[in-house]
């Protein structure tokens, strides 16, 4: 539970970095307009963290709030503030109120007074570091983040994907909810994106730790699912070495579907298959860079252990699980992404071949259970892709070729290889005649 005195050090905490909101927010405490529940106040079945700012329930990812703190607290903190403020100047104006556009500039405000004050708080610490004998090696690196943060305080421009296809930024192209285009991107650091993930309260990711990525020189391990202008999901990457070895470790990872611990509704639906997008694009960047890695790893929590053993991960101890190879969504999502791509490796191209193959083949085996029955819908769509008329040849060839080779062991051989006759490219057409032909 959040108490009083936590509330008071988290506005010590602002009022050590702007005395102003801190003395106004003290002074709320004070009179009771900020406030905790009380001993009786029935919990709900989740048991919510949560606090009161006149009398309006704000609540606090207990993941954040176990992990960091008073932060979380920090931040609604500043984002009812903000809101108080422009409340206060909507009332003040003479003119009829837009009551919808009202709402989005409140909530808007609050959040960008957050990110400006948590700005702030980064060059502030930028600027020590300056200051300190042990600068010497980062004082270019240091001033150039000054420099960028103090534009982004004042960028009001609406988070864009870049239009020209080789940018840098967007790095791999798929879709989430079957047919959603969405973009694996490097973080782009803006005002909106911030805002945007300040928004969301999901856990791992708030806006200091984002601004501490970035002036740590970490911000290209930062990686989001981008839908329609906006973010649906990040991932954050690490590198460690176990057993003489390098991993790619997977440290963070939230989804907008499956945050936890706040009721705000956001203002977008939240999509199935961010996480399997989000893992693709980081298995994809394994496969397509220079990466000196073994594997890919992941700490998992009981929650989220199901979902990861079904795209391809195996557990290695208690918590702890590495990814053996991309099988149902994630297959999907890493097909479609090689298919969206250019300039792909013969290398990759075969591997995959290896994986389609493995999939069809399992499709022999028969249906036993519920768990079973979702697993194979999940293959079947992943081969289904395979077959499309914009999937790459190869991989057409090689899922016609074993559906053919086991028809009479799969009872959906047949639907597959109508599926791929009616939209499949001409070169597919051809090739599934051919196999036929070279079968009787």
């Amino acid at each position: 539970m959040i108490k009083r005195e936590n509330i008071k050090q988290a506005i010590d905490a602002i009022w050590a970095r702007d005395a102003e909101i801190g003395y106004s927010l003290d002074e709320m405490l004070g009179m009771g307009q900020i406030d905790v529940p009380s001993a009786n106040t029935e919990t709900t079945e989740r048991d919510e963290y949560y606090f009161l700012f006149d009398e309006e329930k704000v609540f606090v990812n207990k993941f954040l709030y176990f992990n960091e703190g008073i932060v979380p607290i920090e931040q609604g903190l500043l984002i009812k503030y903000g809101e108080m403020t422009k409340k206060q100047a909507l009332l003040n104006r003479k003119d009829p109120i837009d009551y919808m556009q009202a709402v989005r500039e409140i909530r808007e405000t609050g959040l960008r007074l957050l990110v400006t004050h948590e700005i702030d708080y980064a060059i502030a610490r930028l600027r020590k570091r300056l200051g300190s004998p042990e600068s010497d090696s980062s004082l270019p690196m240091d001033k150039h983040f000054i420099s960028f943060l103090e534009k982004v305080k004042q960028d009001t421009q609406a988070l864009e994907i870049p239009r020209v296809d080789n940018d840098p930024i967007v790095l791999y192209r798929g879709v989430v909810d079957d047919a959603t285009p969405a973009h694996f991107m490097c973080f782009p650091f803006s005002m909106d994106s911030l805002m945007q993930v300040a928004d969301m309260n999901l856990e791992f990711f708030h806006v200091r730790f984002l601004l501490n990525c970035l002036i740590r020189g970490l911000g290209r391990n930062l990686f989001i699912c981008m839908v329609d202008h906006r973010i649906l999901g990040l991932v954050y990457l690490t590198f460690k070495e176990r057993m003489f070895t390098k991993v790619l470790e997977i440290k963070f990872i939230a989804t907008l579907r499956g945050k936890t611990g706040n009721e705000l509704k956001p203002s977008h639906r939240a999509p199935k298959g961010v996480g399997a997008f989000l893992v693709g694009g980081v298995w994809m960047l394994w496969k397509t860079t220079n990466m000196k890695v073994k594997e890919i790893a992941l700490d998992s929590e009981i929650g989220s252990r199901r979902f990861y053993e079904t795209i391809g991960f195996h557990p290695r101890s208690l918590s702890k699980y590495v990814l053996k190879e991309p099988k149902g969504y994630l297959l999907k999502t890493v097909l479609i992404m090689v298919n969206n791509g250019q300039n792909i490796e013969a290398s990759l191209i075969e591997e995959l071949e290896g994986y389609i193959k493995k999939q069809v083949k399992s499709l022999r085996k028969k249906v036993k259970s519920e768990k079973q029955r979702s697993d194979r819908k999940v293959m079947i769509a992943a081969i289904k892709e395979c077959l499309k008329s914009e999937a790459h040849p190869e991989f057409a060839k090689t899922a016609i070729s074993a559906l053919i080779k086991y028809s009479e062991k799969i009872p959906e051989s047949k639907e597959l290889l109508r599926f791929a006759s009616e939209c499949g490219s001409d070169e597919t057409k051809v090739h599934i005649e051919n196999a036929t032909i070279i079968d009787r």
